[in-house]
């Protein structure tokens, strides 16, 4: 929170003007992780001084009923825990009072003489001479991603504080998902076992208050509701993207089980690599998992591809998962007003659970198979540093393809560069990490259909199919293709 300012109420006028002028904050300040607990406990401290504030405060006038929309017109679906009408209709902002105080709450009404504030559940009313402006954050959403970047993934402690703060502003989605990550932490966290059933408990209530659903549907479960709308690679998945993209020369650590050397040692007996003799295949199963792999890839095994298990990252994709999607990509287009959330253009990225394996290499594929409108790839593996994935983060006077220009409307900030120039040390380490994976680029038998946003589902054009891609369509509602001759590896 910034600093309170010292404002002396006998150079102020003693009466408000008709109407308090309301100013957009600025993005939410980036904190320090030494602050993030503070900051996140601010909304507990200013519940403490509600009661007194309300005491000194005139009662608001009602609010008038809002018109009834036109018959026919349907009502807007609740979702548990979002979107509620609520949340649609108030605005988080911080209240600056003449006496130097400041407040952040839930604006629910203003008047020439009462705002009418809501601090931690609690309707407080400020007379409107007392006001000195209100200032409008960032969405809630917009302030929890800038919040969980100064939050180290491994501190379970700041992360709590952080599900609470989720919990206050009903974000509920987003405090499972923390949850769920602080449980893989410390599986028998009491502090989190006990936050996740009460939200679990919070969303089953929203459910059951909200609109009545169809004979036969079932209420949404708690868990895991953002993947049902975005959806990720799973963890074999995962591993067969690893398998690909790993440099022989240079190996993480992975494992072949004696099952899968007998496999392909029966499935590919007559391949003259195939060793003839029970000796050489008593000696294959005891070589390294490089070495079985690389036997693997030269007889084209790709059935047993899956079977290795790759338990670290291949350089490639632990650079991509440091330089790129932590260093640039979550905090400079997925955010939840980018790429991030449902007004983006075509391209959607997850947001959520940044250091997973299963967001980092989701976003990764829907990178590498994206295709522009004139169906160029985002990526260019030939001539990496003009992939228009790193142009557009240049400048639009410095880029070959210059970022589209964006609709300020609801949006807490215009678009902004991620790139100072061609030099720019985050650019140089994008255009290696893209130099470092495997040559000749290979075509994943994943079977994988990125979300649509909700924008973009008006589109006259959908994106183009990436080539290759198992089961894309040749023409829409056309019969699948089948997947291409498969190349090296």
């Amino acid at each position: 929170m910034r600093p309170h300012r010292d404002v002396s109420t006998s150079q102020k006028p003693p009466r408000a003007p008709e109407s308090l002028r309301i100013r957009r904050g600025p993005a939410c300040l980036r904190p320090g992780r030494a602050a993030i607990v503070s900051l996140l406990a601010c909304p507990a401290l200013l519940a403490l001084s509600a009661p007194a504030l309300a005491q000194s405060a005139t009662p608001p006038p009602p609010e008038a009923a809002p018109p009834a929309p036109p018959a026919g017109t349907p009502a807007p679906a609740n979702r548990p825990g979002r979107d509620k009408p609520e949340k649609a209709r108030h605005t988080e902002v911080v209240v600056a009072l003449r006496d130097g105080r400041e407040v952040t709450g839930l604006l629910i009404s203003q008047d020439p003489k009462t705002i009418v504030v809501r601090i931690n559940g609690i309707d407080t009313p400020f007379p409107a001479d007392s006001v000195e402006d209100i200032r409008v954050l960032p969405s809630p959403l917009d302030q929890y991603r800038e919040l969980r970047e100064a939050i180290d993934d491994k501190d379970a402690q700041q992360l709590l504080t952080l599900v609470k703060w989720l919990q206050q502003r009903r974000l509920y989605e987003e405090a499972l998902l923390e949850l769920a990550h602080i449980l893989e932490l410390e599986p028998a966290n009491p502090e989190a076992l006990s936050l996740r059933r009460l939200i679990e408990s919070q969303i089953l209530l929203d459910v059951k208050a909200g609109p009545t659903r169809p004979a036969g549907q079932e209420a949404p479960r708690p868990a895991r509701a953002a993947e049902a709308v975005f959806p990720l690679l799973s963890a074999d998945q995962v591993n067969l993207i690893k398998v690909f993209e790993l440099d022989l020369t240079d190996p993480p650590r992975m494992i072949v089980s004696r099952d899968t050397v007998a496999q392909l040692v029966e499935r590919y007996a007559g391949n003259p690599l195939i060793p003839p003799t029970r000796e050489g295949r008593e000696a294959l199963a005891r070589e390294k998992p490089e070495k079985i792999l690389d036997l693997m890839f030269r007889v084209r095994a790709r059935d047993l591809y899956g079977q290795v298990k790759v338990i670290d990252h291949p350089t490639p994709m632990r650079r991509f998962r440091e330089d790129v999607h932590r260093g640039w990509l979550l905090n400079g287009c997925a955010t939840a007003s980018c790429h991030g959330g449902q007004e983006s253009g075509r391209l959607w990225l997850y947001n959520r659970r940044a250091s997973s394996d299963a967001t980092v290499y989701t976003n990764f594929l829907i990178l590498d198979r994206f295709r522009l409108p004139d169906g160029k790839a985002l990526i260019d593996y030939n001539d990496p540093a003009n992939s228009p994935l790193l142009q557009m983060g240049l400048p639009r006077a410095d880029s070959l393809y210059p970022h589209p220009r964006v609709n300020p409307a609801n949006r807490s900030r215009d678009w902004r560069h991620v790139f100072g120039s061609t030099d720019d040390r985050k650019f140089l380490d994008a255009v290696a990490w893209i130099n470092s994976l495997y040559r000749p680029r290979p075509e994943y038998p994943i079977s994988y259909q990125p979300p649509v946003p909700a924008l973009a589902r008006n589109m006259d054009k959908p994106a183009p199919p990436a080539p290759g891609s198992p089961g894309a369509p040749a023409t829409p509602g056309g019969p699948p293709t089948p997947p291409p001759e498969p190349k090296p590896r």
